[in-house]
C-alpha cells in the first residue's frame, strides 16, 4: 500500500481517495474558487485544491504555504498535479486572503467538533456520542452519502446526525444532512428514530425555509467564548 509522510502524519493512497470523495460531497459546492488558483490535484477529470485535501487527510489546520512540499506528497502517491492558469495578478493577492480564510474556517470547524465531543450535553441535554456496532460517532464513513461529522444518541435513544459548519450555512447543507440521516436510518437505526442537527455560525433565509419542512431537523447557532491559561 502506497503511503507518504507529511509533518509527521502518514497518508495513504486510499485515504486521499476517501478525501476526494468527501470533498465532492461536502465542500465543492461552497469552496471559494479563488482559494486555489495555482495548483490542483486532477483525478477522474475533476480538480481538487491540494492544501484543503492535505488538511482533510491529516486533520491539520495549518499545512504550510503549499506548493512543492504538499504537491510532491500527492505525486509520490501516484496522483497528478496540474498548474492552473493565473490570468490576473490580483488573483494572487486574493489567493492569500481567501486561503487564510479557508484555513481559519477549517480550524474553527475542527475546534467546534472537538469541543462538542468533550461535552455533547452543551448542545442538548442527554446527548452522548454514538459508540456501537464497532463505530465511533466522529467522522463516520457513510459510504456513498459522505462523511458524518458527529453521530450521537439522545436521551430517548434516537440517533442524532450532527453537521458542523464554521460559517453561514445555506440550503445545500439541508440536503447534505438528509443524505446522512437516510444512510443512518438504513444502516444503523433499526427501529430507532433518526434526527438531524445542523450547527453553524448563522443560517441563510433559504436554509431556514428548507429546514422548516424537514421533520426532525433542527438548526442551532454556536457562539465562541474564550478561555485563558498560563503559557
Amino acid at each position: 500500500m502506497k503511503q507518504v509522510s507529511y509533518r509527521g502524519k502518514t497518508i495513504t493512497y486510499a485515504q486521499v481517495l476517501d478525501v476526494l470523495e468527501r470533498f465532492d460531497h461536502e465542500f465543492r459546492a461552497s469552496f471559494p474558487d479563488k482559494s486555489w488558483k495555482t495548483y490542483a490535484i486532477k483525478h477522474n477529470d475533476k480538480i481538487y485544491p491540494p492544501k484543503q485535501v492535505m488538511r482533510l487527510a491529516t486533520g491539520m489546520t495549518n499545512v504550510g504555504s503549499g506548493g512543492k512540499p504538499v504537491n510532491s506528497r500527492f505525486e509520490d502517491l501516484g496522483f497528478t498535479i496540474i498548474t492552473l492558469d493565473e490570468n490576473e495578478s490580483v488573483a494572487k493577492d486574493n489567493n492569500l486572503t481567501e486561503d487564510a480564510e479557508t484555513e481559519i474556517a477549517f480550524s474553527l470547524e475542527y475546534d467546534l467538533e472537538n469541543s462538542l465531543i468533550a461535552n455533547l450535553e452543551q448542545l442538548e441535554k442527554g446527548l452522548r456520542l454514538y459508540n456501537e456496532n464497532g463505530i465511533m460517532g466522529q467522522q463516520v464513513d457513510a459510504k456513498e452519502a459522505g462523511r458524518i461529522d458527529l453521530l450521537a444518541i439522545d436521551a430517548n435513544s434516537n440517533l442524532v446526525v450532527i453537521e458542523l459548519k464554521a460559517e453561514e450555512a445555506d440550503r445545500q447543507v439541508c440536503g447534505q444532512i438528509l443524505a446522512y440521516m437516510g444512510w443512518v436510518k438504513e444502516n444503523l437505526a433499526s427501529a430507532k428514530n433518526v434526527r438531524g442537527i445542523i450547527v453553524a455560525n448563522d443560517f441563510t433565509a433559504r436554509a431556514r425555509f428548507a429546514a422548516k419542512v424537514v421533520p426532525d431537523l433542527s438548526l442551532k447557532k454556536y457562539q465562541i467564548s474564550f478561555r485563558f491559561t498560563d503559557a
